[in-house]
C-alpha cells in the first residue's frame, strides 16, 4: 500500500512538472512574440502574454479530450489535462491582478467602468475558473459526487473559455481592420508589422471551437473535420505572416 501511493505521489509531481513546463514555455514564447511585436518588453508585455497563454492552455485543456478519443496517438497527454487546468489558474490569477493593480491607470475598476462589455466576462470567466480550481479540492469533490463533479468542470471549462476568447475579441477587434488593410504599416519604424496576438488567439478560438463541434457528427466525419479545421487554421497562420 505504501508503495503504490508513492507511485502515485511520484506520479502526480511528474504531471505538474511536465505541465508547469509547458506553461513556462508557452508564457514564455507568447512572452516574446508580444516583445518583438509591440517593440516592449516589462510587465505590460508579461500581462499581455499571460492573457494570451491563459486562452491557449485553456483551449489545450479543451482540446485534448476530443483529440484523444479521435486520434490514439493523442493518448499519453490526456493525464496531463488535470495538471495543465490548475496551472492555468494561475496564469489567469497572475494576468488579473497586474490589470487591476499593477498596471491599472484609474484603479481596480477603471477598466470595468470604461469597458464593461469586455473587462467584466474576462473577470467572469476568472471566477469560473476559480470555483473549478476550489470543486477539484479532494474533500469537495468526494462532496458533489463524480457525476456533478463532471458536469460542473464540464460546463465550468467551456464557459470561461468562451468568455475569455469573448473579451479578448471585443476588447482588441477594433483595431484588426486597420492592421488587415495596411499589414502594419502604421506601427513605428524598426517594430515588425507581425499579427496582432489577439487575432492570433481569435484564430485558435474558433479551432477549439470546431474541434468541440466536430464530436456531434461521428468519429470518422469528425476526424476529417478536425484534419481540415487544423490545416485551415495553419493556411490562415501561414497567410497572416506572409
Amino acid at each position: 500500500m505504501a508503495s503504490a501511493t508513492q507511485s502515485s505521489s511520484s506520479e502526480g509531481i511528474k504531471q505538474y512538472f511536465v505541465a508547469a513546463v509547458a506553461t513556462l514555455a508557452t508564457v514564455g514564447a507568447v512572452y516574446q512574440y508580444a516583445a518583438i511585436r509591440y517593440g516592449a518588453t516589462g510587465l505590460s508585455t508579461l500581462n499581455k502574454s499571460l492573457a494570451t497563454s491563459t486562452l491557449f492552455l485553456l483551449g489545450l485543456v479543451l482540446l485534448l479530450g476530443p483529440l484523444c478519443r479521435m486520434f490514439a496517438r493523442f493518448d499519453r497527454w490526456l493525464k496531463f489535462r488535470k495538471e495543465l487546468g490548475v496551472l492555468t489558474f494561475y496564469t489567469g490569477a497572475a494576468h488579473v491582478y497586474l490589470s487591476m493593480f499593477v498596471l491599472a491607470r484609474r484603479g481596480p475598476w477603471g477598466l470595468y467602468l470604461s469597458s464593461p462589455w469586455s473587462a467584466y466576462p474576462g473577470l467572469i470567466a476568472f471566477i469560473i475558473m476559480f470555483l473549478l480550481l476550489f470543486i477539484s479540492l479532494r474533500a469537495v469533490e468526494t462532496a458533489l459526487g463524480t457525476k456533478l463533479w463532471w458536469k460542473l468542470q464540464y460546463l465550468g471549462a467551456r464557459a470561461a473559455f468562451f468568455l475569455i476568447a469573448f473579451h479578448m475579441t471585443v476588447l482588441k477587434y477594433s483595431g484588426w481592420g486597420s492592421w488587415f488593410a495596411t499589414r502594419g504599416a502604421e506601427i513605428q519604424v524598426g517594430v515588425p508589422s507581425l499579427p496582432p496576438l489577439a487575432i492570433l488567439a481569435a484564430e485558435f478560438s474558433v479551432f477549439v471551437f470546431l474541434v468541440r463541434l466536430s464530436e456531434l457528427f461521428g468519429q470518422s466525419l469528425a476526424q476529417r473535420m478536425i484534419q481540415a479545421s487544423f490545416l485551415a487554421m495553419l493556411g490562415f497562420t501561414v497567410w497572416l505572416f506572409f
